[in-house]
C-alpha cells in the first residue's frame, strides 16, 4: 500500500460544548467526569441518581486516579484531577506526572473501556476544570481513538462543562487538542507504518504530498545525486546498499506573521530500515527496526502541529532518509566516509548508521546563513540502545552544550507528560571516537554508548545551541491511551509546547 498522511482527525472537527450545571446520562452511553478532586462533595447529589451508595464510596477514597462503573442508565467514569502538586517533589518536580497528562492518559484508557463495553457514544464533562485539563481530556480522547488496524469505529463524541472558563476558551482547548493529536497520531502512524510501505523516495514523496499545499509550508527534497554534489558522503555510504537510494527532506515553515526572530532547527533520523547493514542484527533486535524513523516521524509531527496551529515561530525541519541494507553495495567496515563538513568517519560499525545519517543533516542545518541561520539546533533520534538501558523506553535521553535550552526543554516535557532527562556530555568519551585513519570513528567500545552517540553528533552542529534527544518513539503494550503496542508519537507534544514557549 502506498504511504500516505491524509489521514483525518478521530475526533469532529468541530464539536459543539454545551456549559451545563452538570453531565448529561443517556442510556447506552458513556459518561465521563473529569474533576478536581476537592470538587467531589459537589459532585455527589449528581452522582446518586446514578450510582449506588457503595460504588460513590468506593470513588470517594480515591484509591486511583479513575474509575469505571455501571450506573443506572449507562456507564459513568470518573477522572478526579490532584488539586495540587505533590509536597513531597523529588527531581525538583522534572518527572511529576502533570495534571494535563494524568488527565490525558485516564480519559484515553476510560474512551477505551467504553468501547470494550459496547458503547457508541461518549459524553465528556469536565467540572470545574483548568485549560490544561480540559486541554488533555479532549486530546486523551484523539490519542485514544487512533487504530492503525482500523478496528473500531470512533465512537461519538459530544461534551459540556461547568466552570469559570468562557466557552471560547473551552472551544480553544479542543482546537488545539485536535491539532496536537493529529500530530501525535500522524508520528504514530509513519512508524506503524510497514518499511516496505515508506522506504526513503515513498517517505519523502509522502511528506511532499501532504505539506506541499500547506500555508507556510515549503517542501525541498534532495536526491542522491543532489547530495553527492553537496558532499554528503555519510548518509549516502550508509543508504548505498538499498534499491531506494537516500533522501533530505527540508521542510521549510515561514508563517505569514512570524515573529521577527531566526528560525528554529531540526534534524530528525529517518532509517526507514535498519538490518544493522554488515554488522547485521540478531533477529529479535531487528524485529522492530521498521521503528528507527521515530525522530524523522517525530518531526513531521511537529510539522503537521506548526500549519495546524499556525504558530508564529519559523522553523526548518530536515529529515535524514535513508535505509541500511545488506547487498553488494553495501558499505563495510573500515570504510572512510567524508560528511559535509569535511571530517573523515572511520566505519568501526555498521549498525551505527544512524548517526551517520545525521551528521550529513546537521551539517546542512548548521551551514544556513543570514536570516535562515537557525537561532539553535535540536535532533531527534532512536539513537541507542543504550540510553533505553539507562532511562527505560518512557523517558527520552537529552544531552545539550547550552544549559538554558536544556532547562527549557526539559521544563517543556514535564507540562506535556513527554518526558526527558539531562544526561551529561563526557569529554572522555570523544577519546574513544579515535581512528588511526580517520578524523572520528563512528562507533567504539565500552559503557556510555548514548553519551558516545552524543558526542559525535556534536561534532557536526558548528557552534549553534543544541540538544539531541535520544529516544525510543514505541509503546510496547496497551496502557493509558493507546489501545495496542506500536509508535508512541514521543517528543511530538514536548516539542510543540516548546515551540509554543518561544
Amino acid at each position: 500500500m502506498a504511504l500516505s498522511l491524509n489521514s483525518k482527525t478521530l475526533l469532529p472537527a468541530k464539536l459543539k460544548i454545551t456549559k451545563s450545571s452538570k453531565p448529561k446520562f443517556l442510556s447506552g452511553e458513556t459518561t465521563v467526569i473529569v474533576y478536581p478532586k476537592g470538587q467531589f462533595k459537589k459532585l455527589k447529589s449528581v452522582l446518586k441518581e446514578q450510582l449506588a451508595p457503595y460504588q460513590i464510596k468506593k470513588i470517594e477514597s480515591a484509591e486511583q486516579p479513575s474509575y469505571f462503573m455501571h450506573g443506572s442508565k449507562g456507564y459513568v467514569a470518573l477522572v478526579h484531577v490532584p488539586d495540587q502538586l505533590s509536597e513531597t517533589l523529588d527531581h525538583e518536580g522534572m518527572l511529576e506526572e502533570s495534571n494535563y497528562a494524568l488527565t490525558r492518559d485516564q480519559v484515553g484508557s476510560l474512551y477505551l473501556q467504553a468501547e470494550e463495553a459496547g458503547c457508541t457514544k461518549l459524553h465528556l464533562h469536565t467540572f470545574n476544570c483548568d485549560y490544561d485539563e480540559i486541554l488533555g481530556s479532549f486530546l486523551g480522547l484523539e490519542m485514544a481513538a487512533y487504530d492503525f488496524k482500523k478496528i473500531a469505529k470512533p465512537l461519538s463524541i459530544s461534551a459540556s462543562y461547568q466552570g469559570e472558563l468562557p466557552t471560547k476558551a473551552v472551544e480553544e482547548a479542543y482546537k488545539n487538542a485536535i491539532a496536537v493529536g493529529r500530530a501525535t497520531n500522524m508520528s504514530r502512524l509513519l512508524v506503524d507504518t510497514p518499511p516496505s510501505d515508506k522506504r526513503p523516495v515513498d517517505y519523502a514523496e509522502a511528506v511532499n504530498g501532504y505539506f506541499k499545499n500547506k500555508a507556510g509550508m515549503k517542501v525541498t527534497i534532495w536526491d542522491d545525486k543532489k547530495m553527492a554534489k553537496e558532499k554528503m558522503g555519510c548518509i549516502l555510504g550508509v543508504g548505498q546498499g538499498s534499491v531506494q537510494k537516500p533522501r533530505l527532506v527540508h521542510l521549510r515553515y515561514r508563517p505569514a506573521k512570524a515573529q521577527d526572530i531566526q528560525p528554529a532547527a531540526f534534524v530528525g533520523k529517518g532509517i526507514t530500515f535498519d538490518t544493522g547493514g554488515l554488522n547485521l542484527k540478531g533477529g529479535a533486535n531487528m524485529r522492530l527496526m521498521k521503528k528507527d524513523m521515530g525522530g524523522s516521524a517525530a518531526l513531521v509531527g511537529l510539522a503537521s502541529w506548526l500549519v495546524d496551529s499556525k504558530s508564529d515561530v519559523p522553523c526548518d525541519i530536515y529529515l535524514a532518509l535513508a535505509e541500511n541494507s545488506v547487498d553488494a553495495e553495501s558499505f563495510r567496515p573500515s570504510d572512510v566516509l567524508v560528511a559535509k563538513n569535511g571530517k573523515s568517519v572511520e566505519i568501526d560499525n555498521t549498525d551505527a548508521e544512524g548517526r551517520l545519517v545525521m551528521a550529513d543533516a546537521l551539517c546542512v542545518a548548521a551551514e544556513a546563513k543570514g536570516k535562515d541561520k537557525p537561532q539553535f539546533l535540536i535532533d531527534v533520534a532512536t539513537l541507542t540502545g543504550a540510553i533505553k538501558v539507562g532511562l527505560g523506553d518512557d523517558i527520552g535521553g537529552l544531552f545539550s552544550n547550552n544549559d538554558d535550552l536544556a532547562f527549557i526543554l526539559q521544563s517543556c516535557s514535564q507540562i506535556s507528560g513527554d518526558p526527558l532527562w539531562r544526561m551529561p556530555i563526557m569529554e572522555s568519551q570523544l577519546g574513544k571516537l579515535k581512528s588511526d585513519v580517520a578524523d572520528l570513528a563512528n562507533s567504539g567500545s565500552g559503557f556510555g554508548g548514548a553519551i558516545r552517540a552524543a558526542v559525535f553528533l556534536r561534532e557536526f552542529t558548528g557552534d549553534l545551541p543544541w540538544a539531541h534527544l535520544d529516544i525510543y518513539g514505541w509503546n510496547g503494550s496497551r496502557q493509558k491511551a493507546y489501545r495496542s503496542a506500536g509508535g508512541s508519537g514521543q517528543a511530538v507534544q514536548c516539542l510543540a509546547q516548546f515551540i509554543s514557549q518561544i
